[in-house]
């Protein structure tokens, strides 16, 4: 089974649209204070994703240096997207992590591994975000009454723009096969994965405690 068929599984695997707070989510059975808890969590991941991207730019050389280096000034722009959305559902943008979300942010932006594996980490997030980004705008929608264009615009960007950075990833991890150990990169892209499902349980464990 090659490397991409791998990872797919992988995928399917850690689902998060599969996961409980995201069928809440898309069945408008969360309550205000879990989007704003969720919103102030997950906002480490955005941070975390803009941090790998910019680590993959460091790691390469010539243009494709530059094409990571645009994906990462995007990355970061963004955070100011998702703190929009962060402000409309009444989340705290300093909102201290739980162990889930730290441990999630940390596998995100590792910054010790290389860049064949900094590459699969940000294919297997950014992969998954065009159907979850749209999954999220439609309930936030549908049933928490969110459809500003100022609100969703993370969300909407994300949709569009992460099947491209997609593309792209898998084009230049595909350049830096030879000589990979595909096992380790299936290991790097489940651990990402894993670790948003786990992030998503710890605002479960906090909004439930509460």
């Amino acid at each position: 089974m090659e490397l991409w068929e791998r990872l797919e599984e992988v995928h399917a695997r850690w689902d998060v649209l599969a996961h409980p707070f995201y069928r809440r989510w898309s069945a408008g059975e969360l309550t205000t204070g879990e989007l704003a808890s969720y919103a102030g969590q997950y906002r480490h991941a955005v941070l975390a994703l803009a941090r790998a991207s910019e680590d993959a730019a460091h790691a390469a050389a010539g243009e494709d240096a530059l094409e990571l280096a645009a994906h990462a000034e995007e990355e970061a722009a963004h955070v100011g997207l998702w703190d929009g959305f962060v402000r409309a559902v009444g989340g705290d943008v300093d909102a201290a992590p739980t162990p889930e979300t730290r441990a999630c942010a940390h596998a995100w932006a590792r910054p010790e591994r290389g860049l064949p594996a900094t590459l699969v980490a940000l294919y297997a997030i950014e992969s998954a975000q065009p159907a979850i980004a749209e999954t999220k705008r439609a309930g936030l929608r549908a049933h928490y009454g969110i459809d500003d264009a100022a609100t969703t615009a993370y969300f909407d960007v994300h949709v569009r723009r992460d099947r491209e950075h997609a593309a792209s990833g898998r084009r230049l991890l595909e350049a830096r096969l030879d000589g990979a150990d595909p096992g380790a990169l299936v290991a790097e892209a489940e651990a990402v994965l894993r670790a948003n499902w786990r992030l998503l349980d710890g605002v479960e464990r906090v909004t439930n405690a509460t």
